[in-house]
């Protein structure tokens, strides 16, 4: 039987408008955490809009990994190969390529640190 709170959602994610959420309590690496995500039939977190982004700020998490990654220094961009707009990401150093949610803000992470991370998948 189905959870009438969130339809359509796998045990244990979260649903919100047409989406649903897993936030891991294991920690991996940024690849790994995507390897995670993509088994579940899902992909690391893209915030793609501002109310998501506002959803995401309020839930003032601590540190998970998201989709959004700057190759070889370039301009961060979201896994689903959108621009990330008018949003400064936090970084102290060149070799952070992978971002992470830190209570409400991006920042850039070393993708080799183990961290949770969020997955996201579509009801579409």
């Amino acid at each position: 039987f189905a959870d009438s709170t969130c339809p359509g959602c796998p045990d244990q994610w979260l649903g919100y408008r047409s989406s649903c959420y897993f936030f891991s309590k294991m920690k991996k690496d940024w690849s790994s955490s995507q390897d995670s995500c993509s088994a579940e039939g899902s992909h690391l977190l893209v915030i793609s809009d501002a109310s998501k982004m506002d959803l995401f700020k309020q839930m003032y998490t601590d540190t998970y990994w998201i989709g959004l990654r700057n190759k070889n220094g370039t301009a961060w961009t979201w896994e689903d190969g959108s621009k990330l707009n008018n949003t400064k990401v936090l970084s102290n150093s060149p070799v952070q390529h992978c971002g992470v949610l830190v209570k409400g803000v991006l920042q850039a992470s070393s993708c080799e640190v183990p961290l949770p991370w969020i997955c996201e998948k579509s009801l579409k």
